[in-house]
């Protein structure tokens, strides 16, 4: 990652969603189009040394936000984490991102809408075929951070 580094995003604080003009930006946005049932989207991302694990692209505004461990194993193990959480009305998913020849290239987080007895697994093949149909606009790793002038999407998630 010669030309851009996610160390860069770590050394300031959070950044706001609607200012990061990076193509994985432009990725959140067009999945939280893609799907009514969702409340937010994120996309993680590792360093050029492996060290730095953040959030690189997110409809909230927490861009540069260091993962938890957690997010970690989505990326370096290739683990998926499903979190009902009925209480605030959502489901967590969490699952490996890759690129269009199958490589992990960090980590997508989505958050459903959900209520108690709400079918999981329904939730988990969106999120699934989701995943997958970002896996075809993801070149390699290196497409993520390529900057883009300007974002029409909106910039936050549904409340």
């Amino acid at each position: 990652m010669g030309w851009f580094s996610v160390a860069s995003i770590c050394a300031h604080p959070a950044k706001r969603a609607a200012d990061n003009k990076i193509y994985a930006q432009s990725l959140v946005h067009r999945v939280l189009k893609r799907d009514a049932g969702l409340i937010w989207v994120g996309i993680h991302g590792i360093s050029d040394d492996g060290n730095a694990h953040v959030i690189i692209a997110s409809t909230l505004d927490v861009i540069g936000n260091a993962d938890e461990p957690n997010d970690i194993l989505v990326v370096t193990e290739g683990r998926t984490f499903i979190t009902p959480n009925p209480g605030k009305s959502k489901l967590g998913i969490m699952m490996p991102l890759k690129d269009v020849s199958g490589n992990i290239v960090g980590a997508l987080a989505l958050a459903f809408t959900y209520q108690a007895g709400d079918d999981d697994a329904l939730l988990f093949t969106k999120a699934t075929r989701l995943r997958d149909q970002l896996a075809s606009e993801i070149s390699g790793e290196m497409k993520l951070y390529e900057p883009l002038a300007d974002l029409s999407a909106p910039s936050s998630a549904r409340r």
